[in-house]
């Protein structure tokens, strides 16, 4: 049995429903935000689902401008609004999150039906131990000038969105590609990396995870930045994310972006070595790194 839904995608069911009921009432998105005390851009993006409204009384508000504000389906949006509110968990994470897109893509990423992923330099956050992560963080804290405590909480919520892969109800679909160099470098020590490459096998044995490896070695059609696709079902469109040199997240569900990003994904799939391959080239890495 489905578990309860979780707060982003209470949020998407809340906007579609605001967007009806607007339409309903026929209303522009620009007709509906007069007065309300937040922007049309915000009422765009809380029907988009990928935003909220910070203020209940906002949405009281909005509700009694579409005539259903003492109506039981207006009760019923109301406790959408203050479940999804008061079980969004990535809150407690959002002091230590960088970018500051990064609350949003979170979010996304749990409700996401299958994720693919290109990393050429570093492992994808999902399939990262504990030990890895924490080595990865502390080797950046004193280029970004972070305080020590950010470290232990960027390890804790690089363990949460582990579990969107891992968890029994309804997990994420993952395709992930990674760079042969991502297990050349070593994080931490040599113990890390074994670690690491012990948990990459584990995981692959999952049925809703695959693994592939891009070599260095051979004319293989490569890509220098990471980069994701989140295949939102009927839900939302889908969207891609991709990194910056400046620590940036960027995000888009332009059709032409995501096509872009989904041929290139192709390719490098293509290109890496099959996930049975896969196997075999990190369980014999694992025994190489000394």
């Amino acid at each position: 049995m489905a578990g309860k839904p979780r707060p982003t995608a209470r949020k998407i069911a809340l906007g579609q429903e605001l967007r009806r009921l607007r339409n309903v009432r026929g209303l522009t998105i620009e007709e509906a935000a007069v007065g309300m005390g937040f922007s049309e851009a915000q009422l765009q993006r809380v029907e988009t689902g990928f935003s909220a409204l910070r203020r209940v009384n906002h949405l009281g508000a909005l509700l009694d401008r579409y005539g259903v504000a003492e109506t039981q389906l207006g009760e019923e949006l109301m406790a959408i609004w203050r479940d999804a509110a008061s079980e969004e968990w990535v809150s407690e994470f959002k002091d230590g999150m960088t970018p500051a897109q990064m609350p949003k893509f979170v979010g996304i990423e749990e409700i996401a039906r299958t994720i693919r992923a290109y990393h050429p330099l570093l492992l994808w956050g999902m399939l990262q131990t504990e030990e890895y992560a924490r080595a990865l963080f502390a080797m950046q804290q004193p280029v970004l000038e972070a305080p020590s405590e950010s470290v232990e909480k960027a390890v804790q919520l690089r363990l949460r969105r582990r579990e969107f892969i891992t968890r029994e109800d309804d997990p994420v679909n993952l395709v992930a590609i990674i760079g042969e160099s991502a297990l050349r470098h070593i994080v931490g020590d040599i113990d890390v990396m074994q670690g690491q490459c012990r948990e990459l096998m584990k995981l692959s044995e999952l049925d809703n995870v695959t693994i592939q490896i891009l070599p260095t070695e051979g004319k293989r059609y490569r890509f220098t930045a990471d980069f994701s696709i989140l295949d939102m079902g009927d839900e939302l469109p889908p969207q891609v994310q991709a990194d910056n040199a400046w620590g940036a997240l960027a995000m888009s569900g332009k059709p032409r972006d995501v096509g872009v990003f989904t041929r290139r994904f192709e390719r490098l799939t293509a290109a890496a070595l099959s996930p049975e391959e896969t196997a075999d080239y990190v369980r014999n890495l694992s025994r190489e790194i000394k």
